[in-house]
């Protein structure tokens, strides 16, 4: 006679609960989580079925524990990448165990900061041809404009080539579609039921073939040229395994290119937009950093601890990952709680990031916080590109493109707020649905 094992939970919410609150929950997750963390005082249960339990937690020793101290016993979960694979590929967002390991040593020295140095051209490169064409008015909507920008500035680090404008332009309306599409599967698992009727499934399936088809046209061009190039695509062509020598086979490089795409581009946008839309609401605090703009080259402002500090400040408010998610592989426990193997843990960042136990004055803006005290910048309450091994491998890459970017916009616009406030949208990102503010050309 088999004795069942008994867990402790925290506490939360029965399936019951969680079903009559699932509408709740959908239509506002970010405040219906922060609700949630006040009244079980930072971590609570959720039931997705009788034996399947979600935990969600800001406790900033329960998520560096989860995504550090105790990595390998979790995974990242089919909830999130079962559908994502189907279209980006399995790479190293969406893989895990061994073949994961292998592929983040693989691609991990390309982007180390001396390496990511090499990048600095081609996206100020990128910058200026954008702002070159900048619109200026009362009422402009930053957010489409840092989406397309992010978007070029990827492509262009990956492909240092010139692509022709039908073709950017097309590569940008499939990975919109896709994106869209992954979102609203995530959200609204009802719609998987109609796929067979809509044919949505399969529409999307045939534009993530035909986005594959414009890379590997691309990569194979590249392997029969004889120039010399210094983009990402270059890195990934020359990688080599270390236990066998071998290079990565063309399906390897088309999945890590699209997830490159996936991961960097709307974080990146959504980062800037929310950063602009602080800086134009703080004007102190703007004229405060255009004063460094002013006295200072691109490279001495990558460098500058005032700009690292203002970058922070805006993904610890608004943190492009709000949330993550890890299936633990074998039963597990962290303090007074024990739970089974297949129970999924959420660290919501956002909470973390706006805890007031963590954060003095944790609703404010204030950069200068990160100057006071450098170490919290890398304190176990700060999660801005996650942490453990599987941190975000472009961080760096993401910091020098928001920076180059500033430094330049600074230079040649200022920009005035308005009255629109944006919206959170707290989608697979935590996007802006607008950020409206004035914008004019410097000595115009």
């Amino acid at each position: 006679m088999s004795i069942k094992k008994r867990y402790n939970f925290p506490p939360g919410y029965s399936l019951l609960q969680t079903t009559i609150r699932s509408n709740e929950f959908l239509k506002d997750p970010i405040q219906f989580i922060s609700t949630s963390m006040e009244k079980f005082s930072g971590t609570y249960t959720a039931s997705l079925g009788i034996n399947r339990k979600l935990i969600l937690t800001q406790d900033p020793d329960f998520i560096s524990y989860v995504l550090k101290d105790n990595h390998r016993n979790y995974h990242k979960s089919e909830l999130s990448t079962k559908t994502a694979v189907q279209f980006f590929g399995n790479g190293l967002l969406f893989s895990n165990g061994d073949y994961w390991l292998k592929q983040r040593r693989l691609i991990q020295p390309a982007f180390h900061k001396e390496k990511i140095k090499g990048l600095q051209e081609i996206i100020t490169r990128s910058v200026n041809h954008f702002l070159s064409a900048f619109p200026t008015g009362d009422d402009i909507d930053i957010y489409p404009l840092m989406n397309r920008l992010s978007f070029d500035i990827l492509i262009k680090s990956l492909f240092d080539i010139d692509i022709a404008p039908e073709i950017m332009e097309e590569l940008s309306q499939l990975f919109s579609d896709l994106q869209d599409f992954l979102i609203k599967d995530v959200n609204q698992p009802i719609r998987k039921i109609f796929y067979p009727v809509t044919g949505a499934k399969n529409i999307n399936l045939v534009k993530a073939k035909r986005l594959k088809e414009i890379f590997r046209q691309i990569t194979r061009e590249r392997k029969n040229s004889n120039g010399n190039y210094a983009d990402l695509l270059d890195m990934l062509l020359h990688s080599r395994y270390e236990d066998t020598g071998e290079r990565m086979s063309e399906e390897q490089i088309l999945d890590e290119v699209l997830i490159l795409i996936f991961a960097g581009h709307e974080t990146t946008a959504n980062t800037l937009s929310w950063l602009i839309c602080l800086l134009a609401s703080h004007s102190n605090i703007l004229q405060k950093l255009k004063a460094v703009v002013e006295n200072n080259s691109i490279g001495a402002c990558l460098s500058d601890e005032y700009f690292k500090a203002i970058i922070n400040e805006t993904m610890r408010l608004y943190p492009a990952a709000w949330m993550t998610e890890r299936v633990a592989v074998t039963d597990d426990k962290f303090g007074k709680f024990s739970f089974p193997a297949g129970t999924i843990i959420i660290p919501f960042f956002f909470g973390l990031h706006r805890d007031a136990n963590s954060w003095p004055d944790a609703l404010k803006f204030m950069p200068e916080r990160f100057l006071a005290d450098p170490k919290i910048a890398k304190s176990k309450s700060f999660f801005p590109f996650g942490a453990g091994p599987r941190m975000c491998i472009g961080n760096n890459f993401a910091i020098m493109e928001m920076s180059i970017f500033l430094c330049t916009f600074l230079k040649e616009f200022t920009i005035i707020p308005t009255a629109k406030i944006p919206k959170m949208k707290a989608l697979i990102t935590l996007r802006p649905d607008r950020v409206v503010v004035g914008v004019q050309r410097i000595n115009q």
